[in-house]
């Protein structure tokens, strides 16, 4: 499927020649290994750091563009986690609030920490399609392990 997309010059492309959607293709791409970030959060924190950047949860909404910019911005993601990286899961107060896929895009760091290319949140529906190996699902609870931020867990 590598070559595929990569004589296709993309997903997009390789998904209109094979008649399939392009999230099938990027599975298929990726195979079913893989990892996923779960990390970790509160309602009681500071949204925005020292530095004017947003973080955690913003109250917006999981759709909102602020949102959207919290679950992507600034992750401490080791150099060899991140060609395995499939997704990331948040978890706020012990309950999966979301499922984001990582998708194709730039990996921005600053300082040590990148900026995911996230996309929207998952449905439940798409998180149990893409993931089927993830043990938990939005809405399912998690508890949080006082003192751990984050956690990766194999595909």
């Amino acid at each position: 499927m590598r070559a595929i997309v990569s004589a296709a010059s993309g997903v997009t492309e390789a998904a209109e020649l094979l008649g399939l959607d392009p999230k099938t293709v990027r599975q298929r791409e990726r195979g079913t290994s893989g990892i996923v970030m779960v990390v970790y959060r509160g309602t009681n924190t500071e949204k925005v750091d020292d530095k004017g950047r947003l973080f955690g949860e913003t109250g917006q909404g999981e759709d909102s563009a602020a949102q959207l910019r919290a679950d992507s911005e600034w992750f401490a993601v080791a150099q060899d986690k991140r060609e395995t990286l499939r997704a990331v899961v948040y978890v706020v107060e012990g309950k999966v609030a979301r499922v984001r896929e990582i998708e194709d895009g730039e990996w921005r760091e600053e300082e040590g920490k990148v900026a995911l290319p996230v996309g929207p949140a998952l449905s439940p529906a798409e998180v149990r399609q893409m993931f089927p190996t993830l043990p938990f699902n939005v809405d399912s609870p998690r508890p949080m392990v006082r003192g751990k931020i984050r956690e990766y867990i194999a595909l």
